[in-house]
């Protein structure tokens, strides 16, 4: 038997498989933020492809934290029944597949927002902009924010929420000493960085209770001078950890990572693995798989690692050694939702996906798809 096949748990929650679908931004909502029939569609094909968890693109908790057009969002009770119906068509499949949605604010990473907020006013060389230092009551603000979001998603009929606080989005921003140069207590030492997550969580479960799953997505190298390195992730997902959080998926990098230019940055840039295309079987796969495991040493917790995972042949030794609990894909799934289902029934060992990126071009051209499928 593959131990992809194994069934495993992430806090309450019991998985039939260890293959997940990576959070992956659709931009298929309705201006507002609101569900659509394509949506549906579009979750309906992922969870009946095999994988044990489904986790949704973001989406805002604040309005103020949308990062681009038709992403869905959850700032209002409104939101509920259209994000039911995603959590119901992965449930009603038959496949067995769970569902959780992802919670995030853009921060300073957007173009949408007139006026960006930060946890301090660091420049976003990617977008060119200059965010706002978020007062205390914002940051209060915030964290109900986040904390109505997982009610919310509980309400919808959701498994479980995962906090997006990697890639540089708002809560990434507090954790990393590079864009949190606050000197009050949600900046400086580790434990002040992530007092913003701890007191997420704290009033996450004041309104869900303490069966709801709460997972969260964090960088193991912000790929930053002064950013987030593995021995301060280490100390993050300690703290996360303990305070209670189910499971660790680990990622990296931050917008201004994307940037070549030396003197825009005013640091060496360095190429970071979550940009990397050409990714091949067998050959560069699992570029996160030493930190995730690293990570898992440090907290014994569920880890779930994406990040240039393409054959079962290199899954299969990642979990077998115990660098990971579950793998996630992304890119490898929209151009094959099924690839898990064909992976688990033995019909194929590699995924089509040749990580080209050109997917990320059709987020502002109507909606996620692969452009090689008819290739």
């Amino acid at each position: 038997m593959l131990r992809m096949a194994q069934e495993g748990k992430i806090g309450s929650l019991v998985l039939k498989n260890r293959i997940v679908r990576s959070a992956t931004m659709d931009a298929m909502a309705t201006p507002d933020g609101s569900v659509t029939d394509r949506q549906i569609v579009f979750y309906r094909q992922l969870a009946e492809g095999g994988s044990a968890l489904i986790i949704t693109g973001h989406t805002w908790v604040q309005k103020n934290g949308q990062a681009s057009a038709n992403q869905m969002g959850i700032d209002d009770d409104r939101f509920i029944s259209g994000l039911a119906r995603i959590a119901r068509v992965v449930h009603d499949c038959g496949s067995g597949a769970k569902a959780v949605l992802q919670l995030t604010h853009c921060g300073r990473q957007t173009a949408e927002q007139p006026d960006p907020i930060a946890p301090s006013a660091v420049f976003e060389p990617y977008l060119k902009r200059m965010p706002r230092e978020m007062s205390i009551d914002e940051i209060k603000k915030t964290i109900v924010a986040f904390a109505e979001g997982a009610r919310r998603a509980r309400d919808a009929g959701f498994d479980g929420v995962q906090l997006h606080a990697a890639h540089g989005w708002l809560l990434s921003g507090f954790l990393s000493p590079f864009t949190n140069r606050r000197t009050d207590s949600y900046g400086g030492t580790t434990e002040s960085r992530c007092r913003i997550l701890e007191e997420i969580y704290d009033s996450i479960r004041a309104r869900v209770g303490k069966d709801f799953p709460v997972m969260v997505k964090m960088n193991v190298d912000d790929f930053i001078i002064g950013g987030v390195d593995l021995a301060e992730a280490k100390r993050i997902a300690k703290r996360l950890v303990k305070k209670g959080f189910a499971g660790i998926e680990t990622s990296g990098g931050m917008w201004e990572c994307l940037v070549r230019s030396e003197a825009e940055l005013g640091w060496k840039p360095v190429l970071i693995p979550e940009s990397r295309t050409n990714v091949k079987a067998g050959e560069n796969e699992g570029y996160f798989r030493v930190s995730a495991g690293e990570i898992k040493k440090a907290t014994k917790s569920p880890i779930v690692l994406v990040g240039g995972l393409r054959s079962v042949g290199v899954i299969e030794t990642i979990l077998a050694q115990g660098d990971a609990d579950f793998i996630s894909l992304s890119r490898p799934l929209i151009r094959e939702p099924d690839l898990p289902r064909k992976w688990l029934e033995g019909i194929k060992t590699s995924a089509d996906c040749i990580s080209c990126n050109s997917c990320l071009g059709t987020l502002w051209e109507g909606g996620l798809r692969c452009l090689k499928i008819k290739e």
